[in-house]
């Protein structure tokens, strides 16, 4: 038992040793909660259809914007590290380590046929969107110095201990569509996620 722990146990510190927190996409997470709305192809036909008028009317040139939800707040669980439980009837000295260098701030999401731009530090909105909704975003990367931290702890018999991403943002969606001599050249959703806050959390449970 205790050669299977120590094992794991320099597993996991080889693991958050050498985790680089990249870029992690809203439409990934775990789990997402939003506090009023809902994600941009969540929304029926119908339930857009209004908002598609307002934006239908044919103008010469340039994009037309409805939004729908403006910096909505949000939580997440963005990723589970790992789940460890003492199923013994002795405490369990247990450690782990990690590191952070890069996190993103900013995802993208389209629907219909507006498109996204990706180039090697900022991801967007193509044929000049990002302009139309005032994003003041000049990299979709926050980067920081290296960090290390470390944390010991005790996990007491008959409990469970779980070590996430947890965080909070914004939410922003809507709908578009682009004009070029009033003809319609692109219409459908978009969304922007700019999170404000990330960092890991421990939790511990009776099992």
């Amino acid at each position: 038992m205790k050669k299977v722990l120590i094992i794991f146990i320099m597993l996991v510190f080889v693991m958050f040793s050498n985790k680089l927190i990249k870029a992690d996409h809203y439409r990934n997470f775990e789990e997402l909660n939003i506090t009023n709305g809902k994600l941009i192809d969540q929304y029926t036909s119908n339930e857009l259809s209004s908002h598609y008028k307002e934006v239908d009317k044919r103008k010469f040139m340039g994009w037309k914007v409805k939004t729908i939800n403006n910096r909505v707040k949000v939580s997440f669980i963005s990723e589970t590290i790992f789940t460890y439980y003492n199923d013994g009837y002795t405490p369990i000295d247990y450690n782990y380590k990690r590191e952070d260098t890069e996190t993103s701030k900013y995802s993208f999401s389209a629907t219909g046929s507006i498109g996204l731009s990706q180039t090697s530090s900022k991801t967007g909105f193509k044929n000049g969107l990002d302009g139309s909704l005032k994003l003041s975003y000049s990299t979709d990367k926050t980067s920081s110095s290296k960090e290390v931290y470390e944390v010991k702890m005790k996990v007491d018999p008959g409990t469970q201990v779980n070590l996430y991403y947890y965080g909070e943002g914004y939410l922003t969606n809507g709908v578009a569509a682009n004009y070029l001599f009033f003809i319609r050249n692109n219409r459908g959703g978009y969304e922007v996620f700019e999170m404000s806050s990330k960092y890991y959390k421990l939790e511990k449970v009776r099992i």
